[in-house]
């Protein structure tokens, strides 16, 4: 075939071209000019960045034999053979395919030779990070001390891979991600030359996507022009891409501050049946807040409330993390998205799930306009006893409503705070590093119990938690607000259920928010560092475990002379008045 990929046929060949990784170019140039070339490199740095670029950049450079200012003259004989890709003495090797100790004993078996054309026999191994643990062992004395005659260039994304031995005896070099600003200029300089006529917001897309690999920037460019005919619009990257356009996305925004779940449902439905990514999504919905923050703050211009566009970020973060781990990316980026929609209703006096369904019965308040609405409004609610957790309690087991905590119980909130404390006790006493990456690894199971009927509550509250730590018998989660850790103490019999389920453990649980974590942390190292130990406590300490008690029951038991106790047990004698009607 005659058609070369853009990315091939745009491979820079001379260090003046290398996009985005100007340090790199002047120590190589440097290094050439002085004549202080190293024996091994080693080139480090995340995909599509210039690595084996660079790598056969630096063997022909090392090979001219009409040096100029560290580039190579592209004109001599060693040039021209190496640009033809049929010299024998520029060895490349990916060590991804070729990573047992043979093919090392074989390079080590052939390297005493001379090189047949060049001065320098040049070994690039690819991705050397997949080579075996032998295979490193087998390498390392003949990276220590090769011919003179010989070079070596490896290159990795994944450094950390590669054992410090290796490491210590090259000469490692950072490649980093490209910006995008810089990725722009190399793709319109592509489009140019190509005499392809692409909209300008395209490859501004395309830079923003690629996350600084210029090898995926003109692999997408490549892909999009393949798929019009005519001009690129951002509308055929889009639609090609599986993205989500930016008006589409603040409209997604502006149903999110409105907490109506009816348009979320519709708005989530619309876009995963066009095929959208939901993974890409999120990510684009992050960057659109982070841009619309720092317009609020440099130019004081934004359509939304910055406190909600911050929080809505750190929540996006964290639902980008669990789908990358999930299953099944709709449920749970419904699930989550409802989460944080109750929790930015638990500050209003009627939860949002209850004011959608009011407003959806009103038919005078124009919502309803036929009986295709009607039909819809019927719809809606089967949505909803799914996916609101709390309306499905009310309307489909309404013999649970009953089971309330009594949030203005001093004596249950003083049980459940010593309860907490001897826990939190108990987990620093206990805790380990292997306890808390065991708990997280399997905290992802919460979406199988996102819609089950008796644990679904219990569930989606666990998915706003955070677990701080984690021993063989206790963990500690935190929340972000107050209100939402006195409702789980009022949950906790269905939060230890599922807990126990998910993680195949009976653990205790304590409940905390996060400024309480940072406290309890605190002092947990201060006192690690004074050498005051944690002595476990048993809970048999306290008279019972936390209970579901009764509100309505409760009202209607309390006689007012027991109100009036309780009133001056609580505020004194002397502040406490007594009239005819009660306190």
């Amino acid at each position: 075939m005659s058609y070369q990929t853009f990315y091939r046929k745009y491979r820079p060949m001379d260090l003046e071209n290398v996009a985005g990784q100007a340090s790199i170019v002047k120590i190589i140039k440097n290094s050439l000019k002085l004549d202080r070339v190293s024996h091994a490199y080693l080139f480090c740095g995340p995909r599509g960045t210039g690595k084996t670029t660079m790598a056969k950049i630096l063997a022909k450079n090392v090979n001219c034999l009409d040096l100029h200012d560290g580039e190579a003259c592209g004109k001599c004989k060693n040039c021209l053979a190496i640009l033809n890709g049929n010299c024998p003495d520029i060895i490349e090797i990916d060590a991804a395919s070729n990573n047992s100790v043979d093919e090392i004993r074989e390079i080590k078996n052939k390297i005493s030779l001379v090189p047949s054309e060049l001065k320098y026999k040049v070994y690039i191994i690819d991705e050397v990070h997949m080579l075996s643990i032998g295979a490193f062992n087998a390498l390392l004395k003949t990276l220590e001390e090769p011919p003179e005659h010989v070079i070596f260039i490896l290159a990795t994304t994944d450094l950390h891979k590669v054992p410090v031995t290796v490491v210590s005896r090259c000469q490692c070099l950072d490649f980093h991600r490209i910006r995008e600003n810089e990725i722009v200029r190399r793709l319109e300089t592509i489009v140019n030359n190509e005499n392809i006529k692409v909209d300008a917001e395209v490859l501004n897309s395309i830079a923003n996507l690629s996350d600084g690999g210029l090898r995926d920037a003109i692999g997408m460019l490549d892909k999009v022009v393949s798929y019009s005919d005519s001009i690129v619009s951002i509308e055929d990257f889009e639609e090609l891409n599986g993205i989500v356009s930016i008006e589409r996305k603040k409209e997604f925004l502006k149903i999110i501050e409105s907490s109506n779940i009816k348009e979320f449902i519709e708005f989530t439905d619309d876009i995963y049946n066009k095929g959208k990514d939901l993974a890409i999504f999120c990510q684009d919905l992050m960057i659109l807040c982070r841009n619309l923050i720092v317009d609020y703050y440099t130019y004081q211009k934004c359509d939304f409330d910055v406190d909600f566009l911050l929080q809505f970020v750190d929540k996006l973060n964290d639902l980008c993390t669990a789908i990358r781990d999930s299953s099944n990316v709709r449920i749970t980026f419904e699930t989550k998205i409802l989460s944080f929609l109750r929790s930015l209703n638990q500050k209003s006096t009627v939860p949002v799930e209850k004011t959608v369904l009011n407003t959806n019965i009103k038919e005078d308040k124009g919502y309803l306009d036929s009986q295709k609405d009607m039909n819809s409004l019927e719809n809606f609610k089967n949505i909803v006893e799914k996916v609101s957790l709390e309306v499905a309690v009310e309307e489909k087991e309404p013999e649970k409503v009953e089971e309330v905590v009594n949030y203005n119980s001093s004596d249950n909130l003083a049980q459940n705070m010593e309860r907490n404390s001897i826990i939190v006790n108990n987990c620093f006493f206990g805790a380990s590093k292997n306890d808390l990456n065991t708990v997280k690894s399997m905290w992802n199971r919460l979406n199988d119990f996102a819609l089950d009927s008796q644990l679904g509550a219990a569930a989606c509250y666990l998915s706003d938690a955070v677990v701080r730590a984690a021993s063989d018998k206790a963990i500690i989660l935190t929340f972000d607000y107050e209100s939402v850790v006195t409702r789980a103490f009022g949950m906790h019999d269905p939060i230890s259920k599922v807990i126990e389920k998910i993680l195949n453990h009976k653990y205790d649980v304590a409940y905390l928010t996060s400024e309480q974590w940072e406290k309890e942390r605190a002092k947990y190292i201060e006192n690690k560092n004074q050498g005051i130990p944690y002595v476990y406590r048993d809970l048999s300490e306290l008279e019972s475990p936390p209970q579901n008690i009764d509100v309505i029951s409760q009202e209607k038991e309390r006689t007012e002379e027991s109100i009036t106790d309780e009133a001056i047990k609580l505020f004194g004698e002397n502040i406490v008045s007594i009239n005819e009607g009660g306190i």
